[in-house]
């Protein structure tokens, strides 16, 4: 954290220095949000309650940017939001240089390229909901310390973009449930965008090793090791490579707006689920006034999980049930599978700004709360009114 912090400092220094020398751009965004479960049970630890609140979605930014000639630029982006009582912190912080016209390099803190909203994710007026889907939108980290270099052609009246990261990534996981400092190392990722005419469309993938000694898992993993011993590895979060794959496309025709992604991410040699998610939105425009809908889902990949049927000792469990199957119960109660249906009405009311009105219906089908836990399917609504704005 400190380090992102001085690089922070740094790209501010040389902003505040060359300002006298460079064409210096200051644009904002804001989103405020109020929200009300019509359950007090937090679903998929969702930050509202039954209770109306406006503070966990609300969130204010501004972004400066330094033109220092000769392809070179700074940015800088400063977010407070309400989840963090509104303490602002350095989203971005990166240095620019244009190699020429296809081609520019960028280091520092950046947005990494998952999705297809990645560089807007926090951006409510670039989407037409108030939240991007949460079954797709659900990594437990969006941005990265590293380089990118991206590259734009035009091929057969084709706009093509691609992305290329290389970087690491140092943060908290599970910051709602079980906070846990976790990193990435050697990441690296490509994203290549297509577009033409009212068509876009992209595909992403990323490889890392990942390290989250997350501790409920680490108690498993020690049980495991008294058991099988060295088989505590097959359970750990500890270096093991894991992947993401998405892809995605929009269709922007006349007054229909459609916009569908799908994903999958795994993650080799632990106790971790493979999990595809996917979404589709179709939104029709009535001039300024856009209704819509949409659909999506979450399903885990990997049912099963065998180690070793050595039954564990009596101090460990009563019942001294096989490792295998004392595993597979916690497995069980990691998993999780729900589908969300959405129903809102978009109005842009300004040329920078727009009011949303939105409810989602979330439906498990199966349950897990935590490690262990039975079958208990449940389900909740949230109604949502937003004011997104830029400046």
């Amino acid at each position: 954290m400190k380090s992102h912090q001085l690089l922070a400092l740094i790209i501010m220094s040389a902003l505040y220095s060359f300002s006298t020398l460079a064409e210096v751009r200051i644009n904002g965004f804001a989103s405020i949000v109020a929200g009300k479960d019509t359950s007090s049970k937090n679903f998929r630890n969702s930050p509202y309650n039954d209770e109306i609140s406006f503070k966990p979605e609300t969130k204010f930014a501004l972004q400066v940017t330094a033109d220092l000639s000769e392809g070179l630029s700074a940015t800088a982006q400063i977010m407070a939001r309400g989840s963090n009582d509104f303490d602002a912190k350095f989203e971005w912080a990166y240095l620019s240089y244009e190699i020429n016209d296809h081609h520019t390099l960028r280091g520092g803190r950046l947005r990494l390229p998952f999705y297809k909203y990645s560089d807007y994710l926090d951006v409510g007026y670039a989407y037409p909901w108030v939240r991007p889907p949460r079954a797709m939108y659900s990594l437990l980290f969006s941005s990265y310390d590293g380089l990118s270099l991206i590259s734009n052609y035009s091929v057969f009246d084709w706009d093509i973009t691609s992305n290329l990261v290389y970087g690491t990534v140092e943060d908290t996981f599970f910051s709602t449930t079980s906070p846990t400092e976790g990193k990435l190392d050697d990441l690296y990722a490509i994203n290549v965008q297509f577009s033409k005419d009212w068509f876009s469309a992209y595909v992403a993938y990323l490889g890392t090793d990942v390290l989250v000694p997350r501790a409920d898992i680490e108690t498993v993993a020690a049980i495991t090791d008294a058991v099988a011993p060295g088989r505590g590895t097959d359970i750990r979060i500890d270096s093991d490579y894991g992947d993401f794959l998405g892809l995605g496309f929009t269709l922007d025709f006349e007054n229909w707006l459609f916009n569908t992604e799908w994903s999958t991410v795994a993650i080799e040699n632990s106790l971790s689920l493979d999990a595809d998610q996917w979404y589709a939105s179709l939104g029709y425009r009535f001039d300024n006034i856009m209704p819509y809908v949409s659909y999506q889902e979450t399903e885990n990949k990997r049912q099963t999980v065998s180690i070793s049927n050595t039954p564990l000792p009596a101090q460990i469990h009563p019942g001294q049930p096989p490792l295998n199957t004392f595993l597979q119960g916690v497995f069980d109660g990691l998993k999780f599978e729900y589908i969300a249906y959405t129903i809102g009405v978009r109005y842009d009311f300004h040329p920078s700004a727009a009011l949303k009105v939105e409810y989602n219906r979330y439906e498990d089908i199966i349950d897990a709360g935590s490690l262990g836990s039975i079958s208990d399917p449940e389900s909740s609504g949230n109604f949502s009114v937003a004011v997104d704005l830029v400046f």
